[in-house]
């Protein structure tokens, strides 16, 4: 087969096959969720709460995830499809951009089997199932690379301007990128430094920071909570760190590729030098490498999730795809494809497959017992609620007052964070405060001795202990108090 027919196949039939495959997948993992027995997790639970009151920043991130979940749920519901289902949207639209970032520096083959790498990589697959800030920010990391390569082709201001656009919108989802703004720069600087005579990158990059704007306007007025977090989750953890931490980091990221992908992208790694002979290849990898040196330092310092670098990975991937079809190797990009798949399918379905041998503790083996139980937590607590329509309800921790406001989202209970230091340590001791129900009662939820409460109320009468299973041997557990007369802090 010529090189001119194989082109005009993928880009006859390419599209048609992408688009089922992206339904297929998406319909997967509609399917999945509901049969993982699962609500929402603790960040979904608390994005969820920040949709319902929508401002220009959060405590720990900026407003784009709240944006989304808000959009989502006035589309599809306040259910837990309905909660995910844009950020669900998100990776598939970012394999699409990757589609266009392959076409333009390959051709139309390179464009579709980047497109199917990134619909299928373990670590998007895996995010896929939930809603977080990595949904807009590898939609707009990939859209913004897009962007800059139409705009050094046309040199157009539309597409500069599109460029300042997407870049505004990535950093309102996460400060992480401003890594591809450095990137960028340096890029320019490094191989098109004519460029930077102009107007067009200049104003580009002040678009991005005056769509930002409001956002830091609101840290302003917020004294920084934003910020501070970032900056303590970042330079302040002390915990862990060093070459142990790397590995495992670094193991992970092999792992999210998938093993030919990953075993590839390391090639690319080791023979960085030929990689960046290759225009293409370097440019590809100047957009992501990066990141990934920044997650490493942070791993060194203290520990890194493996989600940390997601974004790196939709131009790392189609270098890896480039790298084997150059090669003559699609035989072995395919099955290493297929080999993602079915990991995918071991990760989505495993609580199935344990279920089917004769495990002690299953929920100890299984990673989304984290999400589990707490609906029925909140079914349990429904009634408690309604029978104290007066009192406010208060926890002494952000998991139990995020996961109960969604469970109670029908009776949509006044709530406070319990906070007598006064420090605003997270979201909702940030933005609610007690001290208004002073003389009230108030039904507390907690997992720890109620005693310190005693000072503060004039009676404390526990309710109820509360209980989920998750297996036959755990269950998640909450104790219930009613506190009478608020005294204040």
């Amino acid at each position: 087969m010529t090189a001119a027919v194989d082109a005009r196949i993928y880009a006859k039939f390419g599209g048609t096959i992408l688009f089922g495959l992206t339904a297929v997948l998406l319909a997967w993992r509609c399917w999945v969720v509901p049969q993982l027995g699962i609500t929402l997790y603790i960040d979904e639970a608390q994005y969820w709460t920040w949709a319902q009151h929508l401002t220009w920043g959060y405590f720990s991130k900026p407003p784009g995830v709240a944006a989304l979940i808000a959009a989502s749920t006035a589309l599809f519901g306040d259910g837990i499809l309905g909660v995910k289902a844009l950020a669900m949207l998100c990776y598939p639209a970012a394999a699409a951009a990757c589609w266009a970032i392959a076409r333009r520096l390959y051709d139309e083959r390179t464009a579709f089997w980047s497109a199917v790498a990134v619909l299928t990589l373990p670590m998007f697959s895996w995010l896929g199932l939930f809603v977080s800030t990595d949904a807009l920010l590898t939609l707009f990391w990939a859209l913004a690379l897009w962007a800059y390569l139409r705009a050094l082709a046309s040199d157009a201001w539309a597409d500069w301007l599109l460029l300042g656009l997407v870049c505004g919108l990535g950093l309102l989802s996460k400060y992480t990128m401003a890594a591809w703004l450095g990137a960028a720069f340096l890029h320019l600087l490094a191989f098109h430094r004519a460029r930077l005579a102009s107007l067009k990158p200049w104003l580009a990059a002040g678009l991005a920071l005056a769509i930002l704007a409001p956002n830091i306007y609101w840290n302003v007025a917020n004294d920084f909570p934003t910020l501070k977090h970032t900056a303590d989750i970042t330079l302040n953890k002390k915990a862990g760190g060093g070459l142990a931490a790397l590995g495992e980091f670094w193991a992970a990221q092999w792992l999210s590729f998938g093993p030919v992908l990953g075993s590839v992208f390391f090639i690319l790694l080791v023979q960085v030098r030929q990689s960046w002979r290759d225009d293409r290849t370097r440019l590809l990898l100047w957009f992501a490498l990066p990141l990934w040196a920044v997650v490493s330092a942070q791993a060194m310092k203290s520990s890194a999730n493996a989600n940390w670098a997601a974004p790196a990975f939709a131009p790392a991937a189609i270098a890896a795809v480039a790298w084997l079809l150059q090669r003559d190797k699609k035989r072995l990009l395919v099955v290493g494809l297929a080999l993602n798949v079915l990991l995918v399918g071991v990760v989505y379905h495993w609580p199935s497959l344990i279920a089917t041998v004769n495990v002690q503790n299953p929920a100890k083996m299984n990673p989304f017992s984290r999400a589990r139980g707490w609906d029925e937590l909140g079914r349990q607590l429904t009634p408690i609620m309604q029978a104290h329509p007066g009192s406010v309800l208060v926890a002494d921790n952000r998991t139990l007052l995020a996961h109960m406001l969604y469970e109670l989202r029908e009776l949509k209970p006044a709530a406070a964070s319990w906070n007598p230091s006064g420090v605003a340590s997270d979201h909702y001791k940030l933005t609610t405060d007690l001290r208004p129900w002073l003389g009230k009662d108030a039904i507390l939820i907690t997992q720890d001795p109620a005693d310190q409460f005693a000072s503060y109320f004039s009676t404390v009468e526990k309710l109820a202990t509360l209980k989920a299973p998750l297996d036959a041997q755990t269950t998640r557990d909450m104790d219930v108090y009613l506190l009478r007369g608020f005294k204040g802090y």
